[in-house]
């Protein structure tokens, strides 16, 4: 995710600075969204397929390994399965928008379904995938008193302890891209002015 917004950023200021030396290029703008978009489609591509793993991982091993039977504990992995399968839901959707951006379009109009694609980007990755991510916690978390029947303490307590570090990771990645997709709509946004200013169509 790190990489595809940086590389984002770099293209806009890249395409924002042309503007201003006057050295605006329409066909290598339109390369470049292209390249943009064959790029940040295979990226969804690829977190699905990643988060597909992990949910039928997490499937098997409640299945077959821990099969849980307290009424809270299925709850819980309820949730855990959930909440990934929302988030394979939501990069589907976002493969879907992200192909409806139509790179024949004119610029000004590309720059428009550009901004609407990355400002629902942004909604995803904020409010939406820190829910998911606090269900999924709550899921977990739920299935410790049931685990509690099956490890001794301190494994319980490495346990709870793991997935709270390991948590932090995902947490603080989540907070990064939302202030880089803030910073890349902006550009974005400031570009289309720049646009509009010039005349460019």
């Amino acid at each position: 995710m790190s990489n595809e917004f940086e590389a984002l950023q770099n293209q806009w200021q890249t395409d924002k600075s042309s503007i201003e030396s006057g050295s605006y290029d329409m066909e290598a703008l339109l390369v470049s969204i292209r390249k943009k978009k064959s790029w940040s489609t295979r990226f969804h591509y690829g977190n699905i397929l990643v988060l597909s793993l992990v949910l039928i991982g997490i499937t098997a091993f409640f299945y077959f390994v821990a099969p849980v039977q307290e009424v809270l504990s299925r709850v819980g992995v309820g949730l855990m399965i959930g909440g990934l399968l929302m988030r394979i839901i939501i990069e589907i959707i976002s493969v879907s928008k992200a192909k409806k951006i139509n790179v024949v379009d004119d610029a000004l109009q590309t720059t428009n379904d550009t901004i609407s694609f990355y400002d629902f980007r942004k909604t995803i990755h904020g409010p939406i995938t820190i829910g998911i991510i606090g269900l999924y916690t709550i899921g977990f978390y739920m299935i410790t008193p049931e685990f509690s029947l099956y490890f001794e303490t301190w494994q319980l307590i490495l346990i709870d302890v793991s997935y709270i570090i390991g948590a932090i990771i995902p947490f603080m990645a989540v907070r990064k891209n939302i202030k880089k997709e803030i910073k890349i709509l902006s550009e974005i946004i400031e570009l289309k002015k720049k646009m509009i200013e010039e005349g460019i169509q």
